[in-house]
């Protein structure tokens, strides 16, 4: 049985070459998550989808079929164009690299999707760079069942004056040296990000929870940033 889907506002993750004309985009999607898709005859010179199935472009498109490769169609832009570079692009590929590597076809993922859209919004304005990568990256695991949960691994509250290694199945464990600094972490719990600790910190949080999930195969977007940067 063949099934539509119409008018869904939607982001492009990926996008490839498929046979002559036409390209295999992946796509999250307000309401199916991701999406894998052909848009047939997009890469012909004259069609007026070629330049909106790209990274940062609001859209609103429709597909059908029965199978997990849809057929897209009714394309169309829903809002302008970021205008992003450097590092703050460099983000946007990251984070579709990660979506498009960790998310499960068709599944849905409203907040994981609204989260994209304020990060993308929040790149444009400066100084929100590694705040808004953060928020985004912990709202994902969040949504992968793999939540970054403030308290000790007994379920206590995180003490100011202690210190704390953290693992990403059973969570934080006082140690007397070495480890992450309560009261940074009671301001990160708070999302808090106005110190450079806070910042630190909440990017090695990140790496240590998602890297179980990301697995032995390196993200190739990570290689577009300098040391010491946002990822």
């Amino acid at each position: 049985m063949i099934t539509s889907v119409h008018c869904q506002p939607a982001y492009v993750l990926h996008s490839r070459p498929y046979k002559e004309t036409s390209a295999l985009v992946s796509l999250l999607t307000l309401d199916y998550g991701r999406i894998d898709g052909v848009a047939r005859g997009v890469r012909q010179k004259k069609s007026r989808n070629r330049a909106l199935l790209q990274p940062l472009q609001p859209l609103q498109l429709s597909w059908r079929g029965s199978s997990s490769l849809k057929t897209l169609f009714d394309i169309e832009p829903c809002g302008q164009l970021p205008l992003l570079g450097g590092r703050a692009l460099s983000c946007i590929l990251y984070a579709n690299e990660l979506l498009n590597r960790l998310l499960l076809p068709q599944e849905a993922v409203p907040e994981t999707f609204r989260e994209y859209a304020l990060m993308i919004a929040q790149l444009q304005q400066p100084g929100q760079l590694e705040p808004s990568l953060r928020s985004f990256e912990w709202q994902l695991l969040e949504t992968l069942g793999y939540p970054l949960v403030f308290s000790d691994y007994q379920g206590g509250r995180l003490k100011p004056d202690q210190q704390y290694i953290y693992h990403w199945q059973s969570g934080f464990h006082p140690v007397d040296q070495g480890g992450f600094a309560g009261d940074v972490l009671q301001a990160l719990s708070e999302q808090n990000w106005s110190s450079a600790d806070a910042l630190k910190v909440a990017k090695k949080l990140s790496r240590i929870a998602l890297q179980p999930l990301i697995g032995d195969k390196p993200l190739l977007s990570r290689q577009l940033f300098q040391p010491g940067i946002a990822n």
